[in-house]
């Protein structure tokens, strides 16, 4: 496999059903195609301690924000310190399926202020790139085939696709449309990815 300089952390987020799943397993597909060491991962993480809690809450509804927030901050430092942070030092190429960006999107459209959410996360890595995944919630949720939870509303995920557009344009996140083939997404995901590489072989 190629060897890097330095680990590459890459976060693919957006709404439910936007295929930040679908595009999170074709790119460490693509990549390790091309030898480069790419794992994949997501939160909340399965592999950690949290996951189950966080799971738990989102199918109880009248549950405080807070707490949601709280948890992911939780699932996060875990993800970071136990999985992302030495898969880093090893060299790999991180793929994340969602991360800091989805939970800044989601608890803001629950009305949490964005400033305390980056404050309860402010020892997550900030990774190399960010791809936000847009697509109108009246098409993306059918594609959700499992029992909703209490995010999965179109209204509500019409707040939250607003928070990632707002956000990308903040901090320069590239925008791409998954109503278009998903074929067409994963090039300008690779062609990104592959830049980003570049810079540390």
């Amino acid at each position: 496999m190629a060897a890097l300089k330095r680990g590459i952390l890459i976060a693919i987020e957006g709404i439910d059903g936007a295929g930040s799943s679908t595009q999170t397993r074709m790119l460490v597909g693509s990549l390790l195609a091309r030898g480069y060491p790419a794992v994949a991962t997501k939160e909340p993480n399965p592999d950690g301690h949290v996951e189950a809690a966080i799971r738990a809450l989102l199918r109880e509804e009248g549950a405080l924000p807070v707490l949601d927030a709280l948890l992911f901050a939780a699932d996060r430092v875990e993800h970071v310190e136990r999985f992302i942070r030495p898969w880093l030092r090893e060299g790999k190429v991180v793929v994340t399926d969602r991360y800091l960006e989805s939970t800044l999107a989601y608890q803001a459209a629950q009305g949490l202020d964005p400033r305390w959410i980056l404050s309860m996360n402010r020892g997550a890595i900030r990774p190399d790139l960010t791809f936000i995944l847009d697509v109108d919630p009246a098409l993306s949720l059918p594609r959700k085939n499992l029992e909703p939870d209490r995010f999965e509303q179109v209204e509500f995920l019409k707040k939250v696709r607003a928070n990632f557009a707002r956000r990308a344009k903040r901090m320069g996140y590239p925008v791409l449309d998954t109503s278009r083939p998903r074929e067409e997404v994963h090039r300008m995901i690779v062609d990104s990815a592959l830049e980003a590489i570049g810079k540390s072989v």
